[in-house]
């Protein structure tokens, strides 16, 4: 007996050992000179969309060493873009057993793992083969693959524009005669199939059940409910889901469209105010906002938390007023009875108050507010350039760089890594002693190319430790943004000013999309969880180590309270 069990744990020994060996696959490499030099010759000719080249050298390379999923990735890549499709589905999926990439900058790809189980669904259908086409999209579409409504128009798919079980996948179907209460119950039946499918963790604020009760308790009010009534409805169901990154457009659907004040507020320190107006309204820009009908401003912003699914209560002071200006939402909650006409108590600066009576007006949805210019005024340094992606002023008075940071992106004219090599330059050419990073207009973007900022600010601080970095941050510090400040405080001393973060260190994040299939509206739902700091950091926001609050009348006289009192920091530390 004892044999016997020496016998068989020396078996499933040799078993795990091949086992290992099995998944490590060929890991022996002759010459690793020549093999790093091929490596980045494949990375470059790929990057100069140079194919067939590439696949040479990166065939070679599979071959040699079998462990390197990039390359494989690389591969299916070239493989597609030489429309052989089998090839390149062999080596994605390769890629994909291999745990995926994280690869950046390489044309006609997109790394994350979803997106490759998206470019085999393509490769399969440029092959003509319609069953692992569907397949590989329903994998994709399970694994969050957020880019799902833009799929149906794509040129991959063009076989399949009219096929019943294609269009299935996004909610369509080929029925002609539905009446508007069937077409709304399967635009809600859809959303709640598309939030399951894509949020990260659909219930972390709200249960499965009772969020399946919030959606089949509206298609029962379907038949009351006008179009527009039924829109903020499914706002407040999204809003229920209790993180930043889960909204309605409320201009998208082809019936059902909001209407919005031809207003614009914005909640400072001492109240809430008109900021910006459209045209034949401009009389208005710097009053104060004492109530919208019969409720309070304070009570109006609050009641806003039913449909703002925010990660932290900045975003009520961001979002709130950005909600407090769609009529159709105020008679949701209960602000307004009709949403056709709405009165507001306006303060003028000389304390007096009038009721005025707006009607809503068409508009686009072009992102979320964004503190706005000062009308008819020189503009501050802090809002001079907000359109601009990045940008930067020397101090030379003050040995100081001011840095703004307002969107992450790239820009035609300069990549954020050229523009990010010229910081550097600068900044060792003119004996700059302290750096100032403006990130109070960045709402994020696309995360993935951040470390070349990170880097100049972890350089900076090393290369100059008598001086000083600053960051300037507040409620529109959002999304990639946060992810940036968390990132800076982890590896920098960093002085920040301002007002808390508009997210959480840690945070759920990314935006999937979603489209009804009836009626067109459009939205977002997050689909991953960013541990940018450490796993047990738990809190709402970053806070600042300068509380500096905004005020009306800072804004209107175009003064950066906080700007002046980091220059005043770096004055009385040269004196």
């Amino acid at each position: 007996m004892k044999n016997i069990t020496i016998t068989s744990i020396i078996l499933l020994f040799l078993i795990n050992i091949n086992y290992t060996f099995s998944q490590t696959k060929n890991n022996t490499i002759e010459s690793p000179l020549e093999y790093i030099h091929h490596r980045n010759e494949a990375i470059n000719l790929v990057k100069d969309e140079k194919w067939q080249e590439s696949i040479e050298v990166l065939k070679n390379l599979t071959s040699e060493y079998q462990n390197d999923a990039d390359l494989f990735y690389l591969l299916g890549l070239s493989y597609y873009q030489v429309e052989k499709y089998q090839s390149a589905i062999s080596a994605l999926k390769e890629t994909l057993d291999l745990g995926g990439t994280i690869l950046r900058g390489i044309p006609t790809g997109s790394a994350p793992s979803n997106d490759i189980m998206i470019k085999i669904a393509k490769a399969y259908a440029e092959d003509g083969d319609k069953e692992n086409a569907l397949l590989w999209l329903q994998k994709g579409f399970a694994s969050r693959y957020d880019e799902k409504p833009f799929l149906k128009g794509d040129p991959a798919f063009k076989n399949f524009n009219t096929d019943d079980e294609f269009l299935a996948l996004f909610g369509n179907d080929n029925q002609t005669k539905i009446t508007r209460e069937e077409t709304w119950v399967k635009d809600i039946s859809y959303l709640e199939k598309r939030i399951n499918e894509l949020h990260y963790s659909p219930n972390h604020s709200i249960s499965k059940t009772e969020l399946s009760k919030e959606f089949q308790n509206l298609k029962t009010k379907i038949a009351t409910l006008n179009d527009e009534q039924i829109v903020v409805e499914l706002m407040k169901i999204v809003g229920s889901l209790g993180n930043g990154h889960n909204l309605i457009i409320p201009t998208s659907p082809k019936k059902g469209a909001l209407k919005k004040l031809p207003v614009q507020f914005y909640q400072f320190n001492d109240g809430l105010f008109i900021v910006d107006a459209e045209i034949g309204f401009e009389k208005w820009i710097g009053h104060e906002v004492e109530s919208i009908e019969n409720t309070s401003t304070e009570e109006a912003i609050q009641k806003t938390n039913t449909i703002n699914a925010r990660d932290n209560d900045m975003q009520t002071l961001w979002l709130g007023p950005y909600y407090l200006g769609l009529p159709d939402v105020l008679k949701g909650l209960g602000i307004v009875e009709n949403a056709n006409q709405v009165t507001i108590t306006l303060k003028d600066r000389n304390g007096k108050s009038q009721k005025v009576t707006m009607n809503p007006v068409s508009w686009n949805f072009s992102g979320f507010p964004k503190m706005p210019k000062l009308k008819d005024s020189e503009q501050p340094l802090f809002l001079s350039k907000t359109e601009d992606p990045y940008w930067y002023k020397l101090f030379p008075e003050n040995n100081s760089i001011y840095i703004q940071f307002n969107v992450v992106t790239q820009k035609k004219t300069q990549s954020l890594e050229d523009f990010n090599i010229e910081l550097r330059r600068q900044t060792s050419k003119n004996n700059v002693q302290h750096l100032i990073l403006d990130l109070r207009h960045n709402h994020g973007g696309n995360g993935s190319i951040l470390p070349p900022m990170l880097k100049t600010i972890i350089n900076f601080e090393v290369m100059n430790p008598d001086g000083k970095v600053f960051v300037l941050m507040g409620r529109e510090t959002y999304s990639a943004a946060q992810n940036l400040l968390t990132e800076i405080t982890k590896y920098t001393n960093a002085i920040l000013v301002g007002e808390p973060s508009g997210s959480k260190p840690n945070h759920i994040g990314e935006a999937g999309w979603f489209k009804l299939p009836y009626s067109g509206l459009m939205g977002l739902i997050s689909t991953q969880f960013h541990q940018t700091s450490k796993a047990e950091d738990n809190r709402k926001w970053i806070a600042p180590h300068i509380p500096v609050n905004v005020s009306s009348t800072d804004y209107f006289n175009g003064i950066d309270k906080a700007l002046n009192i980091i220059i005043d920091i770096i004055k009385s530390d040269k004196n």
